[in-house]
């Protein structure tokens, strides 16, 4: 083939057949690409003519990008080596618009089979092209709104279905499989193998729901559970809705399922919250409202619910469990009484009480177990539980942890939240409150029966010394003569008087401990001589009874710095009590312990004993180890918490300790013991005789609207010599000041006009008048009372009733 184009010489007819196929441009070249025919169909495919196209090359229908990465010679060489090149690519007609062709080229050659020329056949697809590609957007448009729609079925815990009625045939999306617990590349389930996945208690509703609706050609909405392959259980919400045919029939139903298992266990969850709420709010009962919180968890909440209390002496001790199965809570008991709680543990009650914050264990796993479980046996056993998910939240009251409210999964197989953490302490904050109004309501029923059985034995107590005064006076006014006799009575009136006085100081002691308004009059001193003067105080309990007593002190100091008095009264309390509950002919052993810090006496004896329950309420007020009616033995029963007050005023404490009943108790005092630095500086101090209200005294005014009181105090001051003068009000009293004029005012501080204090200011602005010396006396006894006499003009608080030997002294100086 010459460099000049040739035009093919071809026959009419096929040069005919090629014009007429005018949807296809064919076109021939020399083996350079120089074009040497064009058809008719070139023409109208590509916008050229043969004279313009003839002697080209056929670059010119290409794209230029095409012809810049040297795709034509590429196809052309494809041609020549494999006999033909099919391709699919944009071309350019005349005038640069671009269009999408199909085409072929093929080498022409020669009868011996030599290559001459190609033959290149396109024709336009570029509407075919476009309506592929608005196909190709669709599917991708479908395929997208598919996955966007089985995203949200995901999300919302939907599955779309599909049955049809007359053939059987079902079809399910993928998340009803997944809202169903099967697999993926199982099959849809049929009618009557679905029904099997429905909880045996929810087919019936299920069938009378779906029956009636079908029954109706209507919508239908039910909730049931089904169970899971492995055991749990799910709640489903779904709707349905029949599909009819042309007459009227149902031939198909749809419809969706939902997941409503959060939901469903939401408002259970919300429900036990409220119902248990309600519940503890109106309970009173301390070991009620454990059971209570217990047996409402389950099986609300968790299949096992276990309450665990922090006991007074730092124990542990479980109050409180519920299950629905009982052979496994007596397996659960057993093993807690075998296995009790490790303190070391970090995910069990007593890490929840060290920190005083939740443990939550979403999944329980073999290796927890496994960490836990002390012997094979034990494992065996936590492991027979199933145990799934665990939770342990503070009960918590007033900042202070009262114990454990542990919550745990198995047969429900449910695994606990962030959400069902946030609703166990909340639970837990409305059950701490609950036990902490338990107990209040507990102790404010204690202290009721204990203040009755006060009162009980202190009418009991006054009853006492009163008969015998009562039966003294009686005796004296009908044997007046009787001098003998009168003296015996009155010996047995002063001794009654004597006991009824102790009682009401020992009752005020622990008032004023109570209040902090005690004063100690410390010393330096010796546990020698405070245990010498209780001994002798409590010596005729002691001998009454024909106890033993033995004293045994250590050889080294036992100097320390107290109130003799005060410490006297502690060890002779404790003496009465050994010497009052030991039975005759006992023993009491006094033992004196010297330790590097401090003192320890030890009372012991080998009486009745206390019980164990008691042990730690034998201090506090108003507490009586037994009722009234059972006691043989005189006393409120306050000796104790006055003794305990005493004690940790002086930096002490003191302790009981008994085997039991009928095992004898002792008692232990401990008190700080002294350096000897201390010992060597300190010194005792000088005490002083309280000074002499007066001398030379010759008139008393005595004040009082008791009019009993004040005539029995004027006659022993007129028995003495002295003039005295009585009145019964305030202002009678300074009224008498000016005519009187006493050397002595004995003056009341409860009047019924104007009270003591104002008297004696007012007694100490008159003008012209002597000032006696004024003497309080009344039944107020406490510092602020002292104060308030000295700050009004007062000389001297004297408390009543006032030893007759004071008064007598008073008159005769």
């Amino acid at each position: 083939m010459s460099s000049t184009p040739v035009l093919l010489d071809l026959e009419g007819h096929y040069q005919q057949i090629v014009n007429s196929a005018i949807d296809y441009a064919i076109v021939t070249a020399d083996l350079s690409g120089r074009i040497t025919s064009w058809s008719s169909g070139a023409r109208r495919v590509l916008g050229w003519s043969a004279e313009e196209m003839l002697g080209q090359t056929v670059h010119h229908f290409f794209t230029p990008e095409d012809i810049a990465s040297g795709h034509v010679e590429r196809e052309m060489n494809v041609a020549l080596r494999d006999g033909r090149a099919s391709d699919e690519r944009w071309h350019v007609r005349k005038g640069g618009e671009r269009f999408w062709a199909s085409g072929e080229i093929m080498p022409l050659k020669t009868a011996a089979g030599q290559a001459i020329g190609y033959v290149k056949i396109m024709r336009d697809c570029t509407e075919q092209k476009r309506a592929d590609g608005e196909m190709l957007r669709l599917t991708e448009s479908l395929r997208a709104s598919e996955a966007r729609l089985q995203l949200a079925l995901d999300v919302g815990g939907m599955g779309v279905w599909e049955a049809n009625l007359r053939t059987g045939d079902t079809i399910w999306w993928p998340g009803m499989k997944r809202i169903h617990g099967l697999r993926l590349s199982a099959p849809p389930l049929p009618p009557d193998a679905y029904h099997d996945l429905i909880h045996p208690d929810d087919r019936a509703h299920y069938k009378k729901v779906t029956d009636a609706a079908m029954a109706r050609y209507a919508a239908y909405r039910v909730e049931y559970r089904i169970v899971w392959a492995d055991g749990s259980i799910h709640w489903v919400e779904a709707k349905g809705k029949p599909v009819l045919d042309t007459d009227g029939r149902p031939m198909m139903l749809t419809g969706v399922c939902l997941d409503v298992t959060l939901r469903k266990r939401v408002e259970d969850d919300l429900k036990f919250l409220a119902e248990a709420s309600a519940e503890l709010a109106h309970l009173s009962d301390y070991q009620t409202t454990l059971d209570t919180i217990a047996r409402q968890a389950v099986p609300a909440f968790a299949d096992w619910c276990t309450v665990d209390m922090l006991e007074e002496d730092g124990s542990l001790k479980q109050l409180a469990m519920a299950h629905r199965d009982p052979a496994k809570m007596r397996l659960v008991k057993e093993l807690n009484l075998r296995f009790p709680p490790d303190p070391k543990s970090l995910t069990g009650p007593w890490s929840v009480l060290r920190s005083g914050r939740s443990v939550y264990v979403r999944e329980v796993t073999r290796e927890m177990l496994e960490s836990t479980g002390t012997d094979e046996e034990h494992l065996a056993a936590l492991r027979s539980l199933g145990l799934r998910s665990y939770l342990a939240v503070p009960l918590l009251a007033r900042g202070k942890v009262l114990g454990v409210l542990s919550f745990a999964t198995a047969e429900s197989r449910r695994t606990y939240t962030e959400d069902d953490h946030a609703m166990a302490e909340d639970l837990a904050r409305r059950a701490g409150t609950a036990i902490e109004n338990a107990n209040l309501l507990l102790a404010m029923r204690e202290s009721d029966k204990a203040k009755d059985v006060f009162l009980a034995t202190l009418a009991h107590e006054l009853r006492n010394p009163l008969a015998p005064i009562w039966n003294g006076l009686t005796i004296i006014r009908r044997s007046p003569g009787e001098s003998a006799r009168v003296l015996q009575v009155a010996d047995i009136i002063e001794r009654q008087v004597g006991q009824l006085s102790r009682l009401v100081e020992d009752l005020l002691d622990v008032s004023r401990i109570g209040a902090g308004k005690i004063e100690l009059k410390k010393e330096l001193t010796s546990l020698k001589h405070i245990i010498g003067s209780a001994v002798e105080i409590s010596r005729p309990h002691i001998e009454a009874a024909a106890h033993k007593l033995s004293i045994t002190f250590t050889d080294e100091s036992t100097d320390v710095n107290a109130d003799p008095g005060r410490m006297a009264q502690v060890f002779s309390n404790i003496l009465n009590n050994a010497a009052k509950y030991t039975p005759r002919g006992g023993n009491i052993d006094v033992i004196v312990e010297a330790q590097p810090e401090q003192l320890v006496v030890r009372v012991r004896d080998n009486g009745t004993g206390i019980a164990p329950e008691m042990l730690s309420k034998v201090f506090g007020l108003f507490t009586q180890i037994t009722q009234p009616a059972e006691r043989r033995q005189g006393g409120l029963g306050i000796g104790l918490s006055l003794v305990d007050g005493l004690v940790r005023m002086h930096g002490g404490r003191v302790e009981a300790f008994s085997e039991g009943l009928g095992r004898g108790c002792e008692f232990s005092v401990h008190l700080p013991r002294l350096s000897r630095q201390t010992l060597q500086l300190q010194t005792a101090p000088v005490s002083r005789a309280e000074a002499a209200p007066g001398a030379n005294v010759r008139r008393m005014l005595v004040v009082d609207d008791n009019v009993d009181a004040a005539t029995t105090v004027a006659e022993l001051l007129a028995m003495s010599g002295t003039e005295v003068a009585m009145v019964h009000d305030g202002d009678s009293a300074v009224s008498r000041m000016k005519e009187f004029r006493p050397d002595v005012v004995l003056l009341d501080i409860g009047l019924p006009d104007i009270n003591g204090y104002e008297v004696a200011r007012r007694i100490r602005n008159l003008e012209g008048v002597r000032q006696p010396i004024l003497i309080a006396l009344t039944g107020w006894a406490q510092q602020q009372d002292k104060d308030l006499a000295t700050e009004a003009g007062f000389d001297h608080h004297w408390t009543k009733p006032v030893d007759p030997q004071r008064l007598t002294e008073l008159s005769t100086r």
